[in-house]
């Protein structure tokens, strides 16, 4: 008993009746998933696709106190090591600041995959706004106290 060839394209003969055979719409369904369509995006839900264009609240605070600790260690090193006046070292450690906080929230944003970049450090600069102008009251209301009870 021996197998006739038959060839490179011609169809192979009809299977039994029990056996599994492919129909035209599976394999439609498995052409359009080919490897070079495939956008991972395109098939997020709308719930993760919320998620990754929401702000961080770890990468707000991290990068509002890497930029923080930034200026910080620019302004000790510009007006004591440098020697620079109140001015430039003040300018200098606004600058080490921003600097900071910009790529710090741009680099945490990007390792975690999050699409909100810039919300996340324009609410990290909104947090440093808040701390100085709480900072400032405090201030305030501390001078306000000192002077009333000194003069009683």
């Amino acid at each position: 008993m021996t197998r006739k060839y038959r060839g490179f394209f011609r169809p192979a003969p009809a299977r039994r009746v029990n056996q599994p055979t492919w129909d035209p719409a599976e394999i439609a369904a498995a052409e359009a998933l080919a490897v070079d369509d495939y956008d991972p995006d395109e098939f997020e839900s709308p719930e993760v696709e919320e998620r990754l264009q929401a702000p961080s609240l770890p990468i707000i605070l991290f990068s509002a106190a890497s930029g923080v600790a930034g200026g910080v260690i620019v302004l000790f090193v510009s007006y004591k090591w440098l020697q620079w006046g109140v001015e430039l070292s003040a300018a200098l450690a606004t600058l080490a600041l921003l600097f900071g906080l910009g790529i710090s929230g741009a680099i945490l944003s990007a390792a975690t995959g999050s699409r909100a970049a810039p919300v996340n450090i324009l609410f990290s600069c909104g947090l440093i706004l808040l701390a100085l102008l709480f900072l400032g009251l405090c201030l305030l209301v501390g001078a306000l106290f000192s002077t009333v009870f000194v003069r009683l």
